[in-house]
C-alpha cells in the first residue's frame, strides 16, 4: 500500500495523474490526451516581468521565451527575453507611430517570406471601450544577445466583423497560412474564434477581422485567456485558466476548417491562477505561466518521450488550399467582371453576355510580394516564400432571362443569369458581402452580384437584409453614377439599354453583408395610350429623381400603379 501511495504521489507531482473524462465543451465530453507530462521548469521573477500575460518561443534565437507584461505604457512598453528557468538575457523596449494602446494581452512570434518576426496584442479591452481600436504591433524580431535595444513596431488596427467591442486575452499566428487567429475572452457567454491575414501593407484604416466559429458552448470553456500555434502548423491551443484544448489540423487545410472539429482536452495540465499565458516552443513542447504580481512558476509541456528542448527550426511553409486562396485578392476581366475563387478550388470563375466576345483577364491583384504568370487561361501565382499554386481560368457566356414586367422574387432558380461568388442564399437571397480592402474575403468577386438582363429601361432591386446597404451600380463594367442606397422598398435604376447588357451590383459597405431579393424591369415610352372601358387615355413617363413616374389623366402614379398624391 506504501507503494501505491508513493507512485500516486510521484504522478501528481508530475502532472500525468489524469480525470477518467474530459469537459462538456459543446453538449459533449471531450477526449483527454494524455500524451503530455508537466514538470516546472523555471521562475517568472515578479522583478524582471511582473504580472505576465504573454508567452512566445524565439524563432531567431531557439530555446528563449519572449514574455511581456500587462502594464505597457511609459518604459513599460517592452519584451523581455528569457531562458525557460526564467533568466533574463534581454530586453526590447517597443516605440509605435500612431498608437499608443496599453492592456497587451498576448504576444506571438512567426514567418513572413524569409523572416521572422514578433507580433504583439494590443487586444485587451476589459470595459469593452476600444471598438476598432485594437491592434497587432510587429517587428522583424532581433537575435538574442544580452542587454536592450529599442524598435519601432508598424502596427496592424483592426475591428471585429459585428462592430462591438471585445475583450480578447488570445493572439496566435499560423506560418502556413500567414494568418493571424484570435479568440475573444467571454464571460459567462460563448468565445468565437476569428482570424485576419498578416499583411504588412494594410496601411492606417481598421481591418475588419472575419469570424471562424464559436469554441463550445460557453458553459464550460469559456474566458478564453491564451493560445499558440505550433511552428509546423499541425497543432493549435487554447487554454482558460482551468483547461487547454488542442486542435490538430488535418493535412494542409485550413485553420478555420480544423478549428470546427471538436477538440482534445490535456489531461496533465493543472489550473494556474490567472494562467494566461501559452508558448509552443516545436511540435511537441510548449510552455505556461500565471499573471500574478509575484514569482511564478513556469511549467513546461512535452508529449511522449520527446526530450522537447525546444529547439527546433521552423520547417518550410508549406501552403494550404486556404492560403493559396488569399495569394489572388482581385481578378477583373475585360468585361468589367469581377471573377472568384470557390474555396477549396483553383479555378477563376468568370462569365459574360452571350453573343459577345469572350474577355480575358484586365487586371489582378494578388499578395504582397507574390508574383501572378498566366499562359493562355493557366495561371501559376508564386508566393514570397517560394511557394507556387497554379490555377485554370473559366470564362462561360450567359444567355440573358427573357424579359417581362413582373417582379421576380429570387427563390436561387435564377442562378443561370444571376451570377455572384456565394451563390444564393435562402436567408440573404442573392448575396454579396462588405467591400474588402483588407482581402478578408479571400477574392473580391465576393462583394459583386451580375445580372445578366434584357434591353430595358428601368431596373428595380430592392435588399434583403434588415437594413438598408451602400451599393455601387455598374453597366458592362462602367460605373453608374456614386454610392447609392438599396432601399428594402426598392430602389430604382435607369439603365435605358437598347441591347442586352450585364448589370453589377457592388457593395460600398465598410461592414456587414447584405443580399438582393428582388428585380423588376420596365421598358419605357415617352407617351403613349392605353385603353380604358374602352376609350383611349394617354399617358406619359418622366424620369424623378431616379423613380419612373406615369402621368395620366391629370394624375401621377408610380410604375407599381400607385397614386402619388
Amino acid at each position: 500500500m506504501k507503494h501505491i501511495f508513493s507512485a500516486l504521489a510521484a504522478l501528481m507531482m508530475t502532472g500525468t495523474l489524469f480525470a477518467a473524462s474530459g469537459i462538456n465543451y459543446d453538449g459533449n465530453t471531450l477526449e483527454l490526451n494524455n500524451a503530455f507530462t508537466r514538470s516546472e521548469c523555471g521562475t517568472m521573477k515578479k522583478n524582471v516581468m511582473p504580472e505576465t500575460s504573454g508567452l512566445a518561443c524565439s524563432r531567431t534565437t531557439p530555446g528563449y521565451l519572449w514574455a511581456h507584461g500587462d502594464e505597457n505604457t511609459g518604459d513599460k512598453r517592452k519584451i523581455v527575453a528569457l531562458k525557460p528557468d526564467g533568466t533574463l538575457a534581454m530586453t526590447v523596449n517597443i516605440t509605435t507611430k500612431n498608437s499608443n494602446r496599453d492592456d497587451w494581452e498576448d504576444i506571438a512570434t512567426g514567418r513572413w517570406g524569409d523572416k521572422n518576426y514578433v507580433f504583439v496584442g494590443a487586444i485587451g479591452d476589459n470595459d469593452l471601450a476600444f471598438k476598432d481600436q485594437y491592434y497587432i504591433y510587429y517587428f522583424e524580431e532581433p537575435a538574442i544577445s544580452s542587454g536592450s535595444v529599442t524598435v519601432t513596431a508598424a502596427e496592424i488596427c483592426f475591428g471585429y466583423p459585428d462592430n462591438k467591442a471585445h475583450n480578447t486575452e488570445t493572439l496566435m499566428y499560423d506560418n502556413i497560412e500567414q494568418m493571424f487567429y484570435i479568440a475573444d475572452k467571454v464571460d459567462g457567454g460563448i468565445c468565437h474564434l476569428y482570424k485576419l491575414p498578416f499583411r504588412t501593407d494594410y496601411g492606417t484604416g481598421v481591418q475588419k477581422l472575419t469570424e471562424v466559429c464559436a469554441l463550445g458552448n460557453g458553459n464550460v470553456f469559456n474566458l478564453c485567456t491564451g493560445g499558440d500555434i505550433t511552428p509546423d502548423g499541425q497543432w493549435m491551443a487554447i487554454k482558460n485558466k482551468a483547461y487547454i484544448l488542442l486542435w490538430q489540423r488535418q493535412g494542409n487545410e485550413s485553420l478555420s476548417v480544423t478549428a470546427t472539429r471538436r477538440p482534445q482536452q490535456i489531461a496533465a495540465y493543472q489550473e494556474e491562477k490567472q494562467g494566461e499565458a501559452l508558448a509552443w516552443a516545436d511540435s511537441t513542447t510548449f510552455y505556461t505561466t500565471s499573471d500574478q504580481k509575484k514569482d511564478i512558476p513556469i511549467y513546461k509541456y512535452v508529449r511522449g518521450g520527446n526530450s522537447g528542448s525546444g529547439e527546433d527550426t521552423i520547417p518550410p511553409v508549406v501552403p494550404s488550399i486556404d492560403s493559396t486562396l488569399k495569394a489572388i485578392h482581385e481578378v477583373v476581366l475585360t468585361n468589367g467582371y469581377y471573377a472568384y475563387i470557390n474555396e477549396g478550388e483553383t479555378v477563376i470563375r468568370g462569365w459574360y453576355l452571350s453573343g459577345t466576345e469572350s474577355p480575358g483577364v484586365k487586371s489582378h491583384k494578388v499578395s504582397e510580394g507574390a508574383k501572378w504568370a498566366q499562359n493562355g487561361n493557366q495561371v501559376t501565382v508564386t508566393a514570397l516564400d517560394g511557394s507556387s499554386t497554379s490555377y485554370t481560368i473559366d470564362i462561360q457566356a450567359v444567355t440573358p432571362v427573357q424579359y417581362t414586367n413582373k417582379t421576380i422574387v429570387f427563390d436561387g432558380s435564377e442562378s443561370s443569369w444571376v451570377k455572384g461568388a456565394y451563390g444564393f442564399d435562402s436567408t440573404k437571397k442573392w448575396r454579396f458581402s462588405k467591400t474588402d480592402d483588407d482581402y478578408s474575403r479571400e477574392i473580391a468577386g465576393k462583394t459583386h452580384v451580375e445580372f445578366f438582363l434584357p434591353a430595358c429601361d428601368t431596373v428595380v432591386l430592392t435588399s434583403m437584409s434588415s437594413k438598408e446597404r451602400d451599393v455601387n451600380f455598374y453597366i458592362n463594367g462602367t460605373a453608374v453614377g456614386g454610392k447609392t442606397k438599396l432601399l428594402i422598398a426598392g430602389t430604382a435604376l435607369p439603365v435605358l439599354q437598347s441591347a442586352p447588357f450585364m448589370l453589377t451590383v457592388a457593395s460600398a459597405q465598410s461592414s456587414g453583408d447584405g443580399g438582393i431579393a428582388s428585380l423588376r424591369m420596365s421598358r419605357r415610352q415617352s407617351t403613349g395610350t392605353e385603353n380604358t372601358q374602352g376609350e383611349e387615355v394617354r399617358y406619359t413617363k418622366i424620369l424623378r429623381g431616379h423613380q419612373i413616374l406615369i402621368l395620366r389623366g391629370g394624375k401621377t402614379y408610380t410604375l407599381t400603379g400607385q397614386e402619388i398624391r
